[in-house]
């Protein structure tokens, strides 16, 4: 029953999101809502790693700066469309985080944690000592839009995320989702049963780097700039979204991100006591929906721990 639930407020999120530029002409929400979108992506993309392996990864915006920065590159050299720079940025942050995972994912404890944390400062420190090429504090302006409308950006960036999500629920429904979550209920047990269990997470690691490098490089072709404030400030933020969503199951976490988006647009209005209001919000999600919002009105499974799909 809940699954059928589900299924059916998805089915009508997607065609609401579809509907919207018909059915209201608000340049504004459709603009908040396409930011949302790439949220969604990059919560989703957080979640399918740590969420599934319980593995924390504080590095995800270094990899979605991976795919933000090369669209600057690729911009200046080749004048290249958006498909081609998103799939680039897609191709060359997943080989980055399979180059990082390969030292790091071998590291126990809060070590591994220490490590992606470490390598958000070792890409903010590149970002400057490179400034020729990353625009520096200032950043990079004049990346080419997505669309020339706004309505076409939104469609755009709505055609990535269904395409992006749908791709990362259903390796998480896979035998590989399963080996992943045999990893976290009991990694020594599942290495016992001759499964590759590095090599599993390696390429958990490798798929979460490729969709936030892409989900980078479409923002940046979003924004028509990408500079630190737009990849580095938003590195706890994705976990928070995830987390409040709910982890372990790809889309609480996607819809963690759009609500976390959305929410911290509208709370602007409150002025000075924003962030306050902010901080209490999350702080009520996160005391009575321990399992994640939306995975508590979803799954039956939403008591169990954190890390462990909720289905």
């Amino acid at each position: 029953m809940r699954r059928k639930i589900f299924a059916i407020f998805m089915i009508g999120l997607v065609a609401l999101l579809l509907l919207l530029p018909v059915v209201r002409d608000d340049l504004y929400l459709l603009t908040i809502l396409s930011i949302a979108l790439c949220y969604s992506v990059l919560a989703a993309s957080w979640d399918f790693f740590s969420g599934y392996t319980g593995r924390e990864n504080f590095g995800i915006s270094a990899f979605v700066a991976v795919g933000g920065y090369l669209v600057g590159l690729v911009t200046s050299s080749f004048n290249a469309p958006p498909i081609l720079s998103i799939l680039m940025g897609f191709i060359l942050a997943g080989i980055v985080g399979f180059l990082i995972g390969l030292p790091t994912l071998r590291l126990h404890g809060p070590y591994f944690a220490l490590a992606t944390l470490a390598l958000v400062t070792i890409a903010q420190n590149l970002v400057l000592a490179f400034a020729r090429v990353t625009g520096g504090e200032d950043g990079l302006y004049g990346l080419p839009y997505l669309t020339v409308t706004i309505e076409g950006s939104y469609y755009y960036v709505l055609v990535f995320a269904i395409i992006s999500i749908s791709i990362l629920f259903l390796l998480g429904r896979s035998n590989f989702g399963l080996i992943l979550k045999a990893i976290n209920s009991d990694e020594e047990a599942t290495r016992s049963s001759g499964i590759k269990v590095t090599r599993y997470k390696l390429l958990s690691l490798s798929l979460s780097a490729a969709f936030a490098g892409a989900t980078g490089a479409l923002l940046a072709h979003f924004y028509g700039y990408i500079g630190r404030d737009v990849v580095f400030q938003a590195n706890l933020l994705i976990i928070i979204m995830a987390t409040v969503g709910g982890t372990g199951f790809v889309l609480p976490a996607a819809l963690g991100g759009i609500t976390i988006s959305l929410l911290t647009e509208y709370i602007r209005a409150f002025g000075e006591l924003k962030n306050l209001t902010y901080t209490v919000v999350l702080m009520v999600m996160v005391l009575f929906v321990p399992g994640g919002l939306f995975s508590f009105i979803f799954s039956k499974n939403a008591s169990r721990k954190r890390g462990v799909p909720n289905e």
